[in-house]
């Protein structure tokens, strides 16, 4: 069997979206999920952009222009959101945070967001989030932010921040993906990759330069659409370097096959040198090697691996380009068929991006199908929550040894013990996600701890150590790892960490340096009581994941609401970035302020009311 169960899961979820006045679309713009769900499951689909509202309409124009301030102690922890009732930003969403320091200042910091702007139809159910990229630029080392929105080219919809730094250009640069959405359909139509930059240090930027152009309904039906997604952006700020002052951008292209299936999702890459001005034509650069087996369309034969996502590209002191993805194509570390466990791969660069050297596998990881939980939204989650988790991380590249690279990532670290043969297919070969009240068919839940690690390689990506155990947190789930080398070349490492043993409801942002240990950076996170992203859009109440809690929790005059404003969606990753002084700058997205929005709750008849997800930082 192919992967067409897959395919077919997806659109059936899409059909269930539109169809039901408690379904959709707050997923940031972005989308995609390898092999069709297990990577392709994003989507700004979740929200009627035709829907109406309440409170008067909101422009992609009025967005853009939008700017506000905030303002904090770096040492103890900042909200860098402005939460401001202006545009309905008291408690509209922040996710998916990002953070780079500018190499030639240590003060001067580029964050990014998925920024929403909410707005409802509260006498049909009807709600619509227009996303587009926030950013947050500081020059005092953290203290004092400007929040704004970065423009889009195209479309209606942006997302997938990912901020840089070009010294020699002078410029501050946002990588983003951008979409239109809401055009007769729940479909995501041309995805592209886009640079807008920054002459100003981050305080007004241009209309982005089009760096990668999809084509049709790339999350849709159409044959032969493409949609890029996943794309993350690095400039070679060393100016011994050969291709001192390029920036490189890369990304994943999926490519529709007949009908809207999934044809591929090969790793693209391209490179300006004029400061994100103009960009090179995007080429493939994910190769192919022997581990990379299960070819999901013909030719059957081949080795390429082309069914790939999340790609990070990084530069080393001597302008070696090395770029880290996962893919899901080694069938022989699958402990069940159709389980997709991925593998974290590199590929390296000498000549600036010219040519590439094929993929080496660094690291086999415990992430199928079999091995996680899922959402009521079918993605696959921590046991105790609702988020939608994957393993990746990024990677990071010793400042006093080029050969020195480090891939820093989470997952359960065994294989489920209890998967069986098609625990997670149903009888007509659709994805069985389960159901309520865990949404476990494998059961992969109780007594899994996923946790962060890490593997080394020293002689640049050729062979790489075991994987490393960061932190066993006691038994305590992690997630969204994120790492840096410190000028000395030791590491700091963040991520989500609960507070207790599964099942919790809340949990910590925690930073981890070599030689000092772990700290907690910010008050707990209220993950399982959301003002957006509640599961209660998504499922009926028959249908909420209770598994995920509070124990006991009510909403009066709902007196058991367990699973009901659990989150489904806090972003995909946070963010970490060292300074020239070695000081440490932290990045996540915090639920820790109890809002009240305009959405009338169908259950309780009362204004939704929960935690607001919220851009956090905290300096070390």
């Amino acid at each position: 069997m192919q992967r067409l169960f897959a395919l077919l899961f997806l659109f059936t979820l899409l059909a269930v979206f539109a169809a039901s006045p408690l379904e959709g679309a707050d997923k940031p713009d972005s989308s995609a999920q390898l092999n069709a769900l297990k990577l392709l499951h994003r989507g700004n689909l979740l929200e009627n952009v035709n829907s109406g509202n309440s409170g008067g309409q909101i422009s992609k124009t009025q967005i853009e222009r939008f700017t506000c301030d905030s303002a904090g102690d770096p040492q103890a922890y900042v909200d860098i959101s402005c939460n401001t009732p202006e545009l309905r930003q008291d408690f509209s969403p922040d996710n998916e945070i990002g953070i780079v320091v500018d190499p030639e200042d240590p003060d001067h910091l580029l964050a990014g967001s998925n920024d929403y702007f909410y707005r409802f139809n509260n006498s049909t159910g009807a709600r619509q989030a227009i996303v587009l990229t926030g950013f947050f630029t500081s020059f005092d080392g953290g203290e004092t932010w400007l929040d704004g929105q970065i423009p889009v080219r195209s479309g209606n919809s942006g997302g997938d921040p990912a901020p840089a730094f070009d010294a020699k250009h002078g410029t501050a640069l946002m990588a983003q993906l951008e979409n239109t959405q809401g055009q007769g359909g729940p479909w995501a139509v041309a995805g592209d990759v886009s640079v807008s930059r920054s002459t100003d240090g981050g305080i007004t930027w241009s209309e982005p330069a089009t760096v990668m152009q999809g084509r049709g309904a790339g999350i849709g039906p159409a044959t032969g659409a493409v949609f890029y997604d996943k794309e993350w952006i690095t400039v070679d700020n060393n100016p011994a370097s050969p291709f001192y002052g390029r920036a490189y951008v890369t990304s994943s292209r999926f490519l529709n096959g007949p009908f809207g299936s999934f044809a591929e999702a090969p790793i693209f890459i391209s490179y300006s040198d004029d400061g994100g001005a103009t960009w090179t034509e995007p080429k493939e650069i994910s190769g192919s090697d022997p581990s990379c087996t299960f070819q999901g369309q013909p030719p059957f034969d081949t080795t390429d691996c082309d069914e790939s996502q999340w790609s990070v590209p990084e530069v080393a002191t001597d302008g070696t380009l090395y770029v880290h993805f996962i893919n899901g194509q080694n069938e022989s570390e699958w402990e069940v068929s159709q389980d997709l466990d991925s593998q974290l791969m590199i590929v390296k660069s000498t000549d600036g991006g010219a040519t590439f050297s094929d993929p080496v596998a660094a690291v086999q990881l415990e992430d199928g199908f079999s091995d996680m939980p899922f959402s009521v939204i079918g993605s696959q989650t921590v046991w105790g929550h609702q988020i939608r988790w994957a393993s990746w991380g990024n990677l990071s590249v010793n400042p006093n040894d080029p050969d020195d690279v480090v891939f820093f990532f989470s997952d359960r670290g065994t294989a489920n013990p209890n998967a069986t043969e098609g625990c997670f297919i149903d009888d007509n070969g659709f994805l069985d996600i389960g159901a309520a009240p865990d949404y476990d068919p494998c059961g992969a839940g109780p007594g899994s701890d996923t946790d962060g690690y890490i593997v080394r390689s020293t002689d640049g990506g050729a062979t790489w150590s075991n994987r490393q155990l960061i932190d066993d947190g006691e038994g305590a789930q992690q997630w969204f790892v994120w790492g840096d080398h410190k000028p000395g070349g030791t590491l700091a490492i963040g991520w989500d960490e609960d507070t207790a043993p599964a099942p919790a409801d809340t949990f910590v942002h925690v930073l981890w340096e070599e030689g000092a240990g772990k700290q907690t950076l910010g008050p707990p996170e209220n993950i399982d009581v959301s003002v957006t992203h509640w599961a209660g859009q998504y499922a009926p109440q028959n249908g909420w994941p209770a598994a995920c809690g509070p124990a006991g929790y009510s909403d009066p005059p709902v007196a058991d609401a367990e699973g009901k404003d659990c989150n489904e969606f806090d972003g995909d990753y946070t963010g970490l970035a060292v300074d020239s002084l070695g000081r440490v700058h932290v990045v996540w997205t915090g639920l820790n302020r109890f809002v009240t929005s305009p959405q009338i709750d169908a259950y309780t008849g009362a204004p939704h009311d929960g935690y607001a997800q919220d851009a956090m930082y905290a300096r070390r």
